[in-house]
């Protein structure tokens, strides 16, 4: 049986309307167009449907019996078209995000300000993690985006877009002599305790610096945490000097702490978004990127 929604709507507009003319200028159809749908419809179910005569059309027995499971049919049909409009439009949807500590309480809450605003019926939950459990909810899918700085991924599972490129800064108290510094080299902080401020920094950062410098972040002095708040609050109660990216600017003035040009050489990490591989984003994810975008433009040149 091959029946067609074409079909299915001129029977029941002609079951409503009890006339083939009222019917057909409903449907924006020629009376006779109509009626080969009818015929067409009646042939496919093997029934009679409608009951003809010169005055009116009525429903036959069979017809009276079918039409509620035509509008059940056509109900549940414009309900499902309705719902993937919405989704196409965003105005509504899921959308689950992953971010590290960093990310998540810095860059994060700003773009999903901006995303709210455009679209809030869009319900946006972000996930913080560990910068090394990033990739692993789009890996399951518990989420459908992540946004975080660099981390090697298999191209065949997660697919990486780098956003922008971002400076680390040297951060320090306020009374510290380099404070009032406009810029400050490597070889310059061997006599300070230096706070690494994720457990991968270091093995990041080691190939970019000369013998002197690795030599000062390889020693027993370093100290290694896993979270960028510690590392400020550290820093904040004079135990040593940190680094962190241009982004965290509003967390290191919560901070109160100073952010000081780090080069010689300067230290840069890419900001990327990652989803699965081989999977077209939803519509809502791919207006979240578009705004991150938008974010990422805005970004001070590193």
């Amino acid at each position: 049986m091959n029946l067609t929604l074409r079909q299915l709507r001129a029977f029941a507009a002609v079951a409503e309307t009890g006339s083939f003319t009222t019917a057909a200028g409903q449907l924006h159809l020629t009376q006779s167009a109509l009626s080969v749908l009818v015929r067409e419809l009646e042939r496919e179910m093997g029934v009679q449907l409608l009951d003809r005569n010169t005055r009116r059309v009525q429903l036959s027995e069979a017809g009276r019996e079918f039409l509620p499971s035509v509008h059940r049919l056509l109900g549940d049909l414009t309900s499902a078209v309705a719902g993937v409009t919405d989704l196409r439009d965003k105005k509504k949807g899921l959308l689950r995000l992953a971010a590290p500590q960093l990310m998540a309480c810095t860059l994060m809450p700003r773009v999903i300000a901006a995303y709210r605003e455009a679209y809030p019926d869009v319900d946006v939950r972000l996930a913080d993690t560990l910068p090394e459990h990033l990739l692993l909810g789009v890996a399951a899918g518990d989420v459908e985006l992540a946004v975080g700085q660099d981390v090697a991924v298999d191209a065949a599972a997660i697919e990486r877009r780098t956003l922008f490129r971002d400076r680390h800064w040297l951060i320090c108290p306020p009374g510290h002599a380099f404070a009032k510094r406009r810029k400050v080299r490597w070889h310059e902080l061997g006599p300070y305790t230096f706070i690494a401020p994720t457990r991968d920094f270091r093995q990041r950062v080691l190939p970019e610096l000369g013998a002197e410098e690795r030599a000062f972040l390889m020693r027993p002095g370093t100290q290694e945490v896993s979270y960028m708040t510690t590392a400020l609050g550290m820093v904040a109660s004079g135990l040593g000097l940190t680094v962190c990216p241009t982004y965290s600017a509003s967390l290191v003035r919560a901070h109160g702490l100073q952010m000081v040009r780090l080069e010689s050489p300067d230290f840069h990490r890419e900001v990327c978004v990652y989803s699965a591989a081989r999977r077209s984003l939803s519509p809502a994810a791919a207006s979240f990127v578009g705004i991150l975008e938008q974010f990422a433009t805005a970004q001070p040149k590193a």
